[in-house]
């Protein structure tokens, strides 16, 4: 039964995870640097090590497309004084507009995902996903 529901899931993320990539391939988006321009839109002045904790991710990965997004000019990448090897991350106004186009992409794949499915339905998926959540990482709860 398990194996079933995680099958799905992964099923779910992976067509997520490719409607993103072409939706903001034009935009030279490549690996996890969405991610890394939502959390440092919710979260100025964050570190990269904070956005590697948060999304599990792997450190060079995080680090290299923190790099490219400094380059397209989405991020600025401030030094840290206390520590001269860490940065500070924050958005541009070109970063800003990134965000409206990332949530512009999620919100379609999220009304295709949503379709058929009634809201009374849809909240009891969200207090079970979120209960899965909780019994893998629950010291983000």
């Amino acid at each position: 039964m398990e194996q079933s529901v995680l099958s799905s899931l992964l099923r779910i993320n992976r067509h997520r995870r490719r409607a993103l990539k072409c939706a903001l391939a034009p935009y030279q988006y490549v690996g996890v640097m969405h991610l890394i321009v939502l959390y440092v839109s919710r979260h100025p002045g964050s570190s990269q090590e904070e956005i590697t904790c948060f999304y599990a991710l792997d450190k060079a990965s995080v680090a290299r497309d923190a790099r490219r997004l400094e380059d397209l000019g989405h991020i600025e990448r401030v030094v840290t004084p206390e520590n001269r090897r860490q940065y500070k991350l924050f958005l541009t106004e070109a970063g800003c507009d990134m965000i409206r186009v990332i949530d512009r992409a999620s919100e379609q794949f999220q009304q295709t995902l949503a379709a058929h499915i009634s809201a009374e339905d849809w909240k009891r998926l969200e207090i079970l996903l979120r209960r899965l959540e909780e019994n893998v990482c629950p010291e983000r709860m």
